[in-house]
């Protein structure tokens, strides 16, 4: 709220995978218990709205589901979290459970 920031200390291991072949407008990660989707915008709903939108098309490109079917299962299991609102640009993540697919 004043401006300042809490930085923090972690430790982990990141595995970074570039598929050539894919054209992706964010990047996408992934944890052991969830899908994550990102979107970036000045305005804190089209973030929401993009990082929504993303991982719908993840739903169908990766796990060949239904348009359709994505969006419901995205109306009511992903989980939007606000990622900052530090500077002009706002950042929503969308955090889908793995525990929902068989």
């Amino acid at each position: 709220m004043s401006g300042t920031a809490i930085e923090t200390s972690l430790g982990g291991t990141v595995q970074v995978i570039l598929h050539r072949d894919r054209t992706l407008l964010w990047p996408h990660a992934e944890t052991p218990t969830h899908y994550v989707s990102m979107g970036l915008d000045p305005d804190l709903d089209e973030a929401a709205r993009l990082a929504t939108q993303e991982m719908v098309d993840f739903l169908v490109r990766e796990l060949g589901m239904d348009p359709a079917d994505a969006y419901v299962l995205c109306s009511v299991a992903l989980d939007l979290r606000v990622t900052q609102l530090v500077d002009g640009t706002k950042s929503v993540h969308g955090m889908l459970a793995k525990s929902l697919f068989p």
